[in-house]
């Protein structure tokens, strides 16, 4: 009877510690990271714009190759330049009224990936 008594307590215990071993909870951002450095005070191209810019915008479907997209290359240093140097490029990935908003058919880029694209601006869009 004791030895069922502590095979019975042994299985409840285990039971308890799988379920609570189980449950935690991860946050994405320091899992995968964001792509993009919020704390960043200067945004350079290569070291964090380049990243946002490949993953949502410089796919070979939208604003890069041979023929991107509205004929805006996004997949290069200058390209990108030039892009950003116009104000559409804000307006459009700000999703401000009367602009087409980018990405297209996907989710708003995040607050901190627009500040790191609006750094890179202010501070005269450099390459490194």
């Amino acid at each position: 009877m004791k030895l069922r008594h502590y095979l019975f307590v042994f299985c409840v215990l285990s039971s308890i510690m799988a379920v609570l071993d189980g449950c935690y909870y991860d946050v994405e951002s320091e899992l995968y990271g964001t792509g993009a450095s919020c704390t960043d005070t200067i945004a350079t191209y290569n070291g964090s714009v380049k990243k946002i810019v490949d993953q949502y915008c410089a796919s070979a479907s939208c604003h890069a190759g041979v023929s991107p997209s509205a004929n805006i290359g996004l997949d290069t240093y200058s390209l990108c330049k030039t892009s950003a140097s116009q104000g559409e490029f804000y307006c459009s990935i700000n999703w401000n009224s009367g602009c087409s908003q980018m990405p297209k058919n996907a989710s708003k880029l995040s607050d901190c990936q627009i500040n790191t694209l609006n750094r890179w601006k202010t501070n005269g869009f450099p390459e490194n």
